[in-house]
């Protein structure tokens, strides 16, 4: 397996907000906003299932007070928002009532509500790797689309951005069943020398193919990072989600990073279902 190290391509105009970001979650925030905008505006165009389960893992991640508005605009172009997964059910909403002339209004999906369909349907993830899940489905989704694939390269350029070590996950395109793990470190004046990795592991039984990587680690034990992203092939059996945990020492200054690498299982799209116990939800 051929290891290799990317230099930080092209930026767009929107990047300004990302030069030289420091490792927060403020960047990690405005990195995912380029994202996340570029997956709202091209959400009538793109496909199923792929903008389903984006959408599914995002709004897992959020708090009501941002998700509401997601949901309505998603609704404005598509009425069965959430039918496959949970969101809403086949009693509040008529799948051919547009073929039938008879288009009636999307379900509301009230504070309450919501906060219950997080309990039954986020519960395996808290905010953050839901978060992570959905920005490698998004990237997903972007295949084909023109739009949401420049989001994309703005996105990944902004996270090549953040200072020192950073992480995360993209498709790897010629094999399904792996995905890759980027790991990135940027060079700063203050901090020039490279960073030896301490410790690296992957749960769950996840494999790195970095060649030279023991059993579930990601990288050699004492192996110099170089400046740039070295893009890792990660396998995850049976289907699972695995995490990545990356610790780096620098002139006995240690760094982390962690990040989820999901599987499509982690967030299952279900057929619509008739809620034949006919409960209500408040609100």
């Amino acid at each position: 397996m051929i290891n290799r190290i990317f230099a930080t391509g092209s930026a767009f105009s929107v990047l300004l907000v990302c030069s030289l970001l420091p490792i927060s979650g403020i960047a990690a925030d405005a990195c995912h906003s380029i994202l996340a905008n570029g997956f709202y505006g091209e959400y009538p165009r793109l496909g199923l299932p792929q903008r389903d389960r984006a959408l599914y893992a995002e709004l897992c991640s959020l708090d009501y007070s941002k998700a509401e508005s997601i949901i309505k605009r998603a609704q404005s172009s598509d009425r069965l928002v959430g039918l496959r997964y949970g969101l809403i059910n086949l009693d509040e909403v008529d799948p051919n009532a547009e073929q039938n002339g008879k288009a009636s209004p999307a379900p509301r999906v009230s504070g309450q509500r919501f906060s219950q369909w997080q309990s039954g349907y986020c519960s395996q993830y808290s905010a953050e790797p839901s978060s992570q899940a959905a920005e490698l489905f998004m990237q997903q989704a972007a295949k084909g689309n023109a739009g949401l694939a420049k989001s994309v390269e703005a996105w990944s350029a902004c996270m090549r951005k953040q200072e020192g070590l950073s992480c995360w996950a993209s498709p790897h395109d010629s094999q399904a069943d792996e995905v890759l793990l980027n790991v990135n470190w940027t060079k700063s004046a203050a901090q020039p020398r490279q960073p030896e990795v301490r410790y690296s592991y992957l749960n769950r039984g996840g494999m790195s193919k970095f060649k030279g990587a023991e059993a579930r680690r990601i990288l050699p034990d004492g192996y110099r990072l170089s400046a740039g992203t070295l893009q890792i092939p990660v396998t995850r059996p049976d289907g699972k989600g695995v995490f990545a945990t990356l610790t780096t020492n620098q002139g006995g200054k240690e760094q982390s990073c962690k990040v989820f690498l999901p599987d499509e299982k982690d967030f299952p799209l279900l057929e619509p279902f008739v809620n034949r116990l006919k409960l209500r939800y408040p609100g």
